[in-house]
């Protein structure tokens, strides 16, 4: 660590030494500046934008992932190209990665929904196809097949929609055309990329390492050399700082995108080892076996770390640098699956022969999903899971999360994010599909009242070890909670802040109270004259002093606990001209009006969001008049219509469609009319800030391919 701070302290001097170096030259005699780019270069560059761009798309995402126990979704985006006339097109897995629903924007700005062909989340490559029912044909650009005469310092140019801003250019050079992600001071091994918290990914390639500029957004998008050769996809930049840039070479993209296209997937042989380069070993024969997979076929045959692997089929290998271990593992992967492996293997001085039979490689992600009524989500236990936490079988789900407060949060005892659920009521769950279909019947619930509609519930959990039973009673996720009744308060229509004796001198106050910093309007203290700066010493002939900078309960309680039938006087010091004058007023309490916590509110599925109705200090603070109507938003999901609607937490919502909003009830009346109708969009006036502004939504009920819709050649 240390020497790695002084190598960056030591790399700012060097800087800072050669910028002072130029300075002086300059003030000598400073060569003449070259151009950044020659007229040559520029005008190859705006040649490869003519030709490339129209097939550069920036893709939209609705994407649902699972935090604290529930399904979110949120709106991300990335770019792709099309690669084909009918419209596929060619992206990252991680930009497509859990998505609802897709919608591409081309570089013309025509929008087109799209499904999902397939995804690799092994070497991070996806494959959409756009709705085409008109049969259009579409400008697109193929991945190169051949790169093999790229060089460092070749000029590159990234396409792409950085942060979302279509239609954007970066030049660049090559640094390296087989880079592997691993540092000096990091194991050769682990040069594979974490695409989620699970799949590893880059186990097959290595990177073309460039210096063009890549920001998030870029993901997808092609990489072209000055030739217009699509020549890789920008997949990786450095959020850290520094013009570094990583793309997943083009034949690499070019054969899993061609797979993808014609069989939705791709099917790869695993033989249950991996091996690292001689480098460093000492010998100059083969590849060292570095890890051999628990419970597999390399495990049963005798093969250990450390083993040198000298042959396959007769053939002798050399795999003396990182480089070439990816391009080795691949050529494995591509054998066809249940194939046999002929090894010849040495361990110090005996070399043996090992015969070795392909299985298909595992997919390390899980599916999961929301059991609403219970607050957790959990996720089916693949083969890799079992074997990562030693479980000695896939039946069952895990738990991956757990809603605050929710019924699992709080059942007996309560169930915690790791948990294995094994059975529902004494009836064994072998995976998700069966745990969702025991959780069927409608009992299951809990009403918004309050009233139990069901019996606990019974699962069989395993923890570390233990097997444990715990009972859990489901309740629906969305209750809003019921406003519990209160006795009524007495309001004088005044805020105030806190002067205690030890302030009251610096403030030039005369004396300690509580200081009136805001009049409601038409309010006890309004009607009574008082004025914002009075300080209030008295209250019914009785001094209060407040404690600290933050107490008001001395005076709080004592107008909240008056009678309303009765005036209540109040004695304040009024300052005017520098000089105080003590004045008495009686002030005729109401009731306290309904504050913002307490106001009705209700969440609706269709829009994702929260809506509530207006409070008096709402209108107070937004000085709206009483005549304003609407409903507030409040919790909007990113991901649902309202997030894509671009509504946003505090707006006003006046109208929606022809309908005016004017409570809870007509927002619901408004959609179920709209849904009614059938009406194709859905739009919305707030009033936000100082502007009221128009905006709309293709309505939910607007039919949208699903991410596995498009259709196969």
């Amino acid at each position: 660590m240390n020497w790695s701070l002084n190598f960056r302290h030591a790399g700012r001097a060097t800087l800072m030494a050669l910028a002072l170096f130029c300075t002086f030259c300059s003030a000598a005699e400073a060569p003449p500046a070259e151009p950044a780019h020659s007229a040559s270069t520029a005008q190859a560059i705006a040649t490869v934008r003519e030709r490339v761009q129209p097939a550069v798309v920036s893709i939209l995402v609705v994407r649902q992932d699972f935090s604290g126990g529930e399904a979110r979704l949120s709106l991300t985006s990335g770019s792709g190209s099309l690669v084909s006339a009918d419209g596929y097109i060619a992206t990252n897995a991680h930009v497509i990665e859990n998505g609802q629903r897709f919608r591409v924007v081309l570089n013309d700005q025509r929008e087109f929904r799209a499904g999902l062909v397939g995804a690799d989340p092994v070497s991070d490559l996806a494959v959409l196809k756009l709705e085409n029912p008109e049969q259009l044909q579409f400008p697109f650009a193929p991945f190169s097949e051949d790169i093999s005469d790229l060089k460092p310092g070749d000029a590159v140019i990234a396409m792409g929609a950085p942060n979302g801003l279509r239609d954007s250019l970066s030049v660049g050079v090559l640094n390296n055309t087989q880079r592997l992600l691993v540092s000096l001071f990091e194991d050769e091994s682990d040069y594979e990329q974490a695409l989620n918290e699970v799949q590893r990914t880059a186990r097959y390639y290595a990177w073309l390492q460039h210096d063009a500029s890549i920001s998030p957004g870029n993901s997808g998008g092609p990489l072209m050399d000055l030739n217009g050769r699509v020549i890789g996809v920008n997949t990786r930049g450095n959020l850290f700082g520094g013009a570094m840039a990583f793309s997943i070479p083009g034949p690499i993209a070019a054969a899993v995108v061609k797979a993808l296209i014609a069989d939705g997937t791709i099917r790869r042989s695993d033989f249950g080892f991996g091996i690292r380069s001689l480098r460093g070993s000492g010998l100059n024969q083969g590849a060292l076996i570095a890890t051999v997979d628990r419970d597999s076929a390399a495990e049963r045959s005798g093969l250990r770390p450390g083993d040198v692997l000298e042959a396959i089929d007769n053939k002798d290998i050399f795999i003396s640098q990182p480089e070439q271990v990816p391009e080795f593992r691949r050529r494995l992967s591509e054998r066809q699956i249940g194939s046999k492996l002929q090894l010849r293997v040495r361990r110090a001085q005996q070399v043996r022969a090992v015969l070795l039979t392909s299985v298909e490689q595992m997919d390390a992600k899980p599916r999961e999903r929301e059991i609403a009524n219970f607050g957790i989500s959990v996720g089916e236990i693949t083969t890799l899971i079992a074997k990562a936490r030693f479980l000695d079988s896939t039946s069952g789900v895990l738990i991956t999360g757990l809603r605050t407060g929710g019924p699992a949060a709080t059942a007996q005892p309560a169930l915690l994010i790791g948990d294995r659920i094994l059975a529902v009521n004494g009836t064994q769950v072998r995976g998700l599909a069966e745990f969702a279909r025991s959780l069927e019947p409608t009992h299951f619930f809990r009403s918004a009242q309050g009233e139990t509609l069901t019996s606990s519930v019974t699962l069989s959990v395993e923890r570390r070890g233990q097997n444990l039973l715990s009972e859990i009673i489901p309740a629906p996720k969305r209750i809003i909670a019921a406003i519990n009744p209160e006795l009524k308060k007495s309001w004088a229509g005044i805020e105030v802040q806190p002067i205690p004796a030890t302030l009251a001198p610096a403030l030039k106050l005369p004396e300690a109270g509580f200081r009136i910093t805001r009049i409601y309007p038409a309010g006890p203290a309004a009607n009574a004259g008082l004025l914002v700066g009075d300080l209030i010493t008295h209250v019914q002939g009785l001094a209060i002093r407040p404690s600290g900078l933050k107490e008001t309960s001395a005076l709080d309680l004592r107008v909240r606990n008056a009678l309303r039938s009765e005036p209540l006087e109040v004695s304040v010091q009024r300052l005017a001209g520098g000089v105080a004058k003590k004045i008495s007023v009686k002030l005729s309490l109401v009731d306290e009006p309904l504050g913002s916590d307490k106001a009705p509110r209700y969440w609706d599925d269709t829009l994702s969001v929260m809506v509530r109705e207006l409070s008096f200090y709402d209108r107070n603070e937004r000085k709206l008049s009483a005549k304003q109507k609407g409903v507030l938003l409040e919790r909007i999901e990113n991901g649902g219509r309202g997030g894509l609607a671009f509504l946003r937490d505090a707006d006003l919502l006046v109208r929606l469609n022809e309908t005016e909003i004017v409570d809870i009830a007509s927002f619901r009346s408004a959609l179920s009319k709209a849904q009614t109708q059938q009406q194709k969009k859905l739009e919305f006036l707030v009033m936000r800030g100082a502007d009221t502004r128009i905006l709309f939504v293709d309505a939910p009920w607007v039919s949208e391919p699903t991410p596995a819709a498009a259709t196969q050649p």
